[in-house]
């Protein structure tokens, strides 16, 4: 007797659900993307108990002829391809042809279409795969598919679902993702009767972007348009103080299509990582557009990972474009005493000019700035006449028109050094000091002979390493502006940067070497700083083009205004 049996058809579509209905959103998903790519221009959303009791969706797309309307349930349907040649280059978003045949074999489902060319519409219901007769009905243009009681009658399933709030949620989430990259088109979602979300079919980006992200959230984002030949990148960017440890912020649309792929989120990161801190996430809108046979979506059961033909492309596009867009920030270097804006000429030479703050307190012109200046951290008992007070040799408080501003030592340095080494780049090579004894550092054969094999790339960067021996390296110079540097520490950062699992180019070599130098050639927190090192500090630091974050990504000054300073102590 045969062991081995051909699974029913109900139970087929039931197991291929697992891969496409995950929980109500998913169901939103998956109906609101038929929807655009049947040329909607108007789609509502509708959901009772989160989605768990019942989800309808409407749209004035082309709608579904009346002979179409049973196939269309069928597992594996589809008008998006025909052949195994379209595979390659997919422009839709489905295209498997087996989301309706899974969220009706797992719920009680409804579908009423009237194409345009059609005399009346027709509906056809699904009882969890049992199929009604299709039948004249009354509707409107376009079509609407109610589905309701999600997995009432497979409650090992029904038992993972959350609250009703929560499910909501995810639900709502889908609809906002797709609503960021559409333009002119309409969403709206209701919940329990209520309204929760709508854009216009006329809204632009930024009224899309304050409706998902907030209004205030928006104006302080900037905008990013890079086209080229190969590939479109739209973006628009908070600010670092938006930035969080997880990446539900940022939204990525590759020809429309939401992804969360881990190697874009990767070259997000490299993108904003002198802007971002460290293991935080931006705020961020970014859609890609490239020709569709550039591309494979076809790798992940829930289209959300994608593939290039040309990655190197791709991510040093990304990369590149947020780097330089974020340089000239509005808010990338922060005038004194606001959020936003640039150094004024006047103030930029000394961080921050003479003048008579807001709430009274009197603040003198930098004392550095002239020759008679008295050391940092003096005090004496004429109060706010002093601009900055050393803390722990780490911070430097001084106090600014509209509060007081906290500046980290090390930070600031890192910023400058990083700035410094760019631009000797961009003039040639950066200068190196020869050292008058090569220090030497024990390694395997291995790690020699790769770093040997990157010694042009290092001798651009002022570093020049030499083999002494199969096991031993030799550091012949380091970069003449960084005087803090220790050889070795610094191999070990080579070693670090060659030993990423894939293979850096040159390029980002040298990038992660600019930070590694830059870092470790820093004043350190809790280093004390003569008077002459930081005036010379301060006037190198008053010209950068961003000296909002450190080459890491943290921040190098932090303002409190007096009213932060007042809720603090309870006075307002």
């Amino acid at each position: 007797m045969s062991v081995i049996r051909q699974l029913p058809r109900l139970v087929v579509d039931q197991i291929a659900a697992g891969e496409v209905v995950e929980r109500p959103a998913s169901v939103v998903k998956e109906l609101v993307e038929n929807s655009l790519d049947a040329g909607a221009t108007h789609i509502d959303v509708i959901l009772e108990e989160g989605g768990i009791r019942r989800i309808e969706v409407r749209d004035d797309g082309v709608g579904i002829t009346r002979d179409d309307l049973q196939l269309a349930l069928s597992s594996h349907a589809t008008s998006k391809l025909s052949d195994a040649s379209d595979l390659q280059a997919i422009a839709s978003l489905g295209f498997r042809g087996e989301a309706l045949a899974s969220i009706a074999s797992v719920s009680r489902l409804e579908m009423i279409s009237w194409p345009r060319d059609a005399e009346r519409a027709a509906k056809i219901s699904v009882d969890f795969g049992t199929q009604s007769a299709v039948q004249d009905c009354a509707g409107a243009r376009g079509t609407r598919i109610t589905v309701c009681d999600l997995f009432s009658e497979l409650p090992a399933r029904r038992k993972f679902l959350k609250r009703p709030s929560t499910e909501a949620s995810h639900a709502i989430a889908w609809v906002e993702r797709l609503a960021l990259v559409h333009s002119g088109v309409g969403f709206s979602v209701q919940h329990d009767g209520k309204m929760v979300f709508k854009v216009n079919a006329s809204d632009d980006l930024s009224a899309r972007c304050a409706a998902v992200y907030g209004t205030k959230l928006n104006a302080d984002m900037i905008s990013i348009d890079l086209p080229s030949e190969h590939i479109q990148l739209t973006a628009r960017i908070g600010p670092p103080e938006s930035a969080r440890r997880d990446a539900r912020k940022v939204h990525m649309f590759l020809n429309g299509r939401w992804v969360r792929d881990p190697r874009l989120l990767r070259a997000v990161r490299e993108g904003v990582k002198e802007f971002v801190p460290h293991g935080y996430y931006p705020t961020l809108f970014m859609a890609l557009n490239m020709a569709p046979e550039s591309i494979d979506v076809n790798v992940h059961p829930q289209k959300t990972e994608v593939r290039f033909r040309d990655e190197r492309m791709v991510f040093g596009r990304i990369v590149n474009g947020l780097r330089q867009s974020l340089a000239g920030a509005n808010w990338s270097t922060r005038s004194a005493g606001g959020v936003g804006g640039a150094y004024t000429a006047s103030s930029s030479a000394q961080f921050g000019g003479g003048s008579m703050s807001e709430g009274g307190g009197a603040y003198s012109q930098h004392p550095l700035a002239t020759a008679d200046a008295r050391p940092i951290g003096a005090i004496d008992d004429t109060i706010g006449t002093q601009n900055f007070l050393s803390v722990r040799n780490t911070f430097l408080f001084r106090e600014i028109e509209g509060g007081v501003e906290i500046i980290d030592q090390h930070a600031l340095h890192e910023r400058v050094n990083l700035e410094e080494l760019r631009r000797e780049i961009r003039e040639g090579e950066v200068v190196m000091q020869p050292l008058l004894v090569p220090a030497l550092v024990d390694l395997s054969r291995e790690e020699v002979q790769s770093l040997v094999d990157n010694k042009a790339v290092f001798r651009k960067l002022g570093v020049d390493v030499s083999e002494f021996g199969t096991t031993t390296l030799a550091i012949n110079g380091v970069p003449a502006r960084l005087k803090k540097l220790r050889p070795e520490s610094l191999v070990e950062d080579l070693l670090e940067i060659l030993s990423q699992s894939r293979a850096p180019s040159p390029e980002q070599i040298q990038e992660e070497m600019l930070y590694s130098m830059s870092c470790r050639s820093a004043v350190m927190a809790g280093d004390y700083v003569g008077e002459d090192a930081l005036r010379s500090l301060l006037k190198r630091g008053g010209d950068l083009p961003q000296d909002r974050t450190c080459a890491h990504g943290r921040p190098v000054r932090v303002f409190l205004s007096y009213v932060d300073l007042e809720k603090a102590f309870y006075r307002r």
